[in-house]
């Protein structure tokens, strides 16, 4: 069954606040490309491409990246992007709420997910999924490009190099997973993260402090590669209002807003 037919994937979109619309491809250049090229064509906003490939996707700082691997029972990954009207005045939370809906939808399926800051999703120490959040303007609206590549069933997949490291959500259960549940359970805790965001009714959003909660890089010693090759060395500590990662360097306290971190191993 195609997710673009998927009842559960299709209910989800149904019932959503911030999703209009939904289409699924097998293969695609790029999943954040094809929504924000429909979104300027003029669609209505709510727009939720998802794809079982990708041969052009790419990750923080523009560097390319394939998702093609193929897995035991189909394709090993599912790329999915959203695009929808900036969330304001929360809109540089938009990657920390969309690594909550990841991880929720990764626990739908009986997963126990961490998050490390600032876009990856993590089972058993090892990344299993990325996000990658980018802003535009189309026809004078702020949007914002939510994709989420997700790592679901990599069993038996030979690996080295960058992803050597990594795992997959039917690795970790040691069963397979439905795709459709996975991207169903996505969407819908997205759409609450959307809510959330917006603060609706006057509500204060909870995105910060529950990302707090499920983040394994706060309190960690970590290495922080910056833009211009600065290393910064410390222990996370918060994160800011902007959710930006705070660092300790036992000399000063460094905001970081862009950087590769590893978490060291303990002394």
């Amino acid at each position: 069954m195609s997710l673009g037919s998927h009842p559960a994937v299709r209910e989800a979109v149904a019932r959503s606040r911030h999703l209009a619309t939904h289409e699924h491809l097998d293969t695609v250049t790029s999943t954040n490309d094809l929504a924000l090229a429909a979104a300027q064509e003029g669609r209505r906003l709510g727009i939720v491409v998802s794809a079982d490939r990708q041969t052009a996707g790419r990750g923080r700082g523009g560097r390319p990246w394939t998702d093609d691997v193929a897995g035991p029972e189909g394709p090993g990954n599912l790329a999915v992007s959203v695009v929808v009207p900036a969330p304001q005045p929360q809109a540089t939370l938009t990657p920390l709420a969309a690594g909550l809906a990841v991880a929720a939808s990764y626990r739908a399926v009986g997963a126990a997910p961490v998050l490390k800051w600032p876009n990856d999703v993590l089972l058993e120490e090892r990344k299993a999924a990325g996000i990658l959040v980018e802003r535009h303007s189309v026809a004078g609206t702020d949007v914002v490009v939510i994709g989420c590549g997700l790592d679901l069933d990599w069993r038996g997949v030979a690996r080295d190099g960058q992803v050597a490291g990594w795992t997959s959500v039917a690795e970790s259960l040691g069963r397979s997973v439905d795709r459709g549940e996975v991207l169903a359970a996505l969407l819908t805790a997205l759409d609450a993260e959307l809510t959330d965001l917006a603060g609706v009714d006057g509500a204060v959003p909870t995105v910060l402090t529950r990302y707090r909660d499920a983040c394994s890089t706060i309190g960690r010693e970590v290495e922080v590669d910056l833009p211009g090759g600065v290393l910064v060395t410390g222990r996370a500590v918060d994160l800011d209002p902007e959710g930006l990662l705070v660092v300790d360097t036992a000399r000063e306290r460094v905001t970081v807003r862009a950087g590769d971190v590893s978490v060291l191993p303990p002394a």
